[in-house]
Order: structure tokens, then sequence, then C-alpha cells
């Protein structure tokens, strides 16, 4: 039951206000106290933390900062906070505050707690030890033989409820703005390992599944559709379960329409699975193309964009180094070949791009003529230039 004094301060402090920290872990400390741990990031990209402790014991909240903020900052937090400790009283759980070091040092991995349970465990190794591949393997010691044990008693609602919480607590995207770049800040990267064994597990039994717990089910894979970035980086195992089974592909779909049907944004993930579903080969190119826009976009747009660059070079490696000549021929764009240098393809490609460059200056060279296009013809000529010199020097010599 929540307190009253949280849906007090909650009514008392409404605000449009949008903080700038973000919430990196909490644990619960006593029965009606929670220590949480936010942060941002410096244009230098350094974490700057804060750290709070919330009593909601009596009749008023009682807040304790570990630095002073602002007061709309503080409000902020606190508001934020307060709103997670009410997610979470929406779960049960077994394991007690007081309990959670003595479970861990144990490795108690026999007893089967709560779906909550396991997420808390998560946040009580992040809060403690950071958030890095070290603690989140440690977590999985207890969350996989879990979920196997769930597998087994064919507890299949448990087991979505277990992934669900999971995915709101690490599918998260803050980007912080540097002085000539930005940082994008997540943690799923650290859990790619992992989730495609989950997803393993799913496949084998997709029918029990889909039978048993399809509304879970499909809000799992929405969600991973809807984190682009992720869903690529695990696209192998995800394309694979959402593509197997034709009747339950026809719901993801249907679902996934329904869900994105008031959002004008497009999303590559689906549009990716719908063109192999449907074996279409032009709507396939289309989408793979889209995709290295994607992750260009984000690869000139971050300075942390080693994920983003193994899905790319994913893709080419899948289609073919002619992907990202045709992308290049259709749009114009030098920034394929600043994302995917000349030198790392092959040799065979390397007259075709000289080629393709030479259309493309041509290309340039007339838009200059209008005022609206010059300088930015003038840029992407100034590319062209840039990369005929630095690949073709014989051409540079005989220009």
């Amino acid at each position: 039951m929540i307190r009253e004094c949280i849906h007090k301060y909650l009514e008392d402090h409404k605000s449009n206000y949008q903080g700038k920290y973000r919430c990196h872990s909490c644990v619960q400390t006593k029965k009606f106290e929670h220590k949480f741990h936010y942060y941002i990031r410096d244009i230098q990209f350094r974490e700057i933390n804060v750290f709070l402790t919330l009593d909601y014991y009596g009749p008023e909240i009682k807040t304790t900062f570990s630095v002073d903020l602002h007061e709309q900052e503080e409000e902020y937090i606190i508001k934020d906070a307060l709103k997670k400790i009410i997610y979470f009283n929406k779960y049960l759980t077994i394991l007690h505050c007081y309990d959670f070091q003595h479970y861990i040092d144990n490795k108690n991995t026999e007893s089967m707690l709560e779906p909550l349970d396991y997420r808390n465990i998560l946040d009580y190794l992040e809060y403690h030890r950071g958030i890095n591949q070290e603690t989140i393997d440690y977590f999985y010691e207890f969350f996989m033989p879990y979920l196997h044990k769930l597998i087994k008693s064919g507890n299949y609602k448990k087991f979505m409820d277990s992934v669900n919480l999971l995915l709101d607590k690490i599918l998260y995207e803050y980007e912080w703005d540097g002085t000539t770049a930005k940082y994008l800040d997540t943690q799923y990267q650290y859990h790619l390992y992992y989730f495609r064994m989950i997803i393993r597990m799913v496949f084998e039994q997709l029918n029990l599944f889909y039978d048993q717990v399809k509304d879970c089910l499909l809000e799992a894979i929405w969600r991973l559709c809807n984190s682009q970035r992720f869903a690529f980086a695990i696209m192998t195992d995800f394309g694979n379960l959402v593509l197997s089974h034709y009747r339950v592909t026809k719901a993801i779909f249907k679902y996934i329409d329904e869900r994105f049907e008031n959002d004008g944004n497009s999303n590559i993930v689906v549009s990716y699975l719908k063109a192999i579903f449907e074996s279409d080969h032009d709507a396939y190119r289309d989408a793979a193309m889209n995709v290295i826009r994607f992750v260009m976009s984000d690869m000139l747009t971050f300075a942390n964009h080693d994920l983003q660059l193994a899905i790319g070079n994913s893709v080419v490696q899948s289609e073919g180094y002619d992907l990202l000549i045709n992308l290049f021929s259709k749009d114009y764009n030098t920034f394929v070949f600043v994302c995917f240098p000349i030198s790392t393809f092959p040799s065979e490609y390397h007259e075709k791009i000289r080629e393709e460059l030479e259309k493309a200056i041509r290309f340039y060279a007339g838009r200059m003529e209008h005022d609206e296009y010059r300088l930015s013809s003038f840029e992407q000529v100034s590319n062209i230039n840039r990369l005929l010199m630095e690949n073709y020097k014989e051409y540079g010599k005989n220009g």
C-alpha cells in the first residue's frame, strides 16, 4: 500500500519542469526508506553524481541530498524517485531489504523469488558496484537459473513478467551534449549476450508462450522493436523469433501496427522484418539502406558509437559492399565513405567507387549554380576531392 505522503507530495508539487539528472540505480534500505543514485554528464562526458535518501514513514516526505541542487531540480528528482516507488509497489517481493547482501554473498540460486526481486537485485548491484559488464555478468548468475526453472515448471507468466521488468530497467537512452558531439548513455550493450540466450529460450517454446501469455509476449517484442539499436544488435536471434511461426508473426505485426498507428516516426526494425517476412526484395534493400543511414547518423552524432558501427558492419557483411555503393549512388552523401572508409572495401570495388565519386562531383558542381544549394554542395565537393586525393592519388596527379 502506497503511503499517503507520497501521493500528497506529488499532488502538491506538480510542475512541467524537465530535470537534467537521470536515475542510475536505487536500493531500499528500510521498510519506508529508499536511497537513489542520480547523475548527469558534463561537456567532457564526466559523470557527476548526486545521492538522495527518501524517508516516507511519517506524514511528510523527508529528503536528504548528498549535494545542494537548485529547488526545481531537487523537486524533479524527488518526484521521479517517488514515482519509481509507486511502480515498485505494484509487484510482490519475497526478499527483504535487509537480506539482499546475505542473499548475494551466498549466491542462493535454489530459492525462487518473485520477478521484482531480481530487478531489485540488479538495482542493488548497480548501486554498490556501478553499471559495467562485471556487474551485469554477476546479476545473470542469479537471473538465468531462475528463468530456466520457470521454463522447466511451465510458469511462462512469471518468465515474461521478469523479462518485462528487466526491460523497464535497461531500455533507456540518455543523450548528453558535449563540446563537439553527443554521448549516448545506455546499458543494454552489457545485456546483449544474455538476451540472445533468453530469446532462444522463448523461441524453443514459442507456441506455448504465445498460447499462454500472448499479451506479455507481444508487449516485450514491441518494446524490443521500439529500441532500434538494441534490436539490431541481437537481430539474428530476434529476427528468428519474430519470423519463425506464421501465426505468431502475423499477430506480432498486427500488434506492432496498432501500437505505432499514432506514431509518425518510421521504425527501421519493423520495416526490415516485414520486408523479410513478405519476401519483398526491393523493400528489403530499402530497409537495409535505412539501417545504414540510421547507423551513419549515430556515428556522426555520438562520440561513443562502437555498437552502431558493429551493427552497420554486420549489415554490410550480410548484404555486401554493393549496398554502400548503391546507397551513395542514391543519396550522394559522402559521409557513407567517412563512416565506412574506402580503404576497408575489397580492391575490386575501388574503381566502381571512383566512378561514382566522379558522377557525384559533377552533380554537385551543377547544383552550385543555385544559391540555396551552394554551401551544402561546396561541402560535398570538398569532401569528394578529399576522398579522391586520399584513396586515388593517381587521380589527383592526373587532375
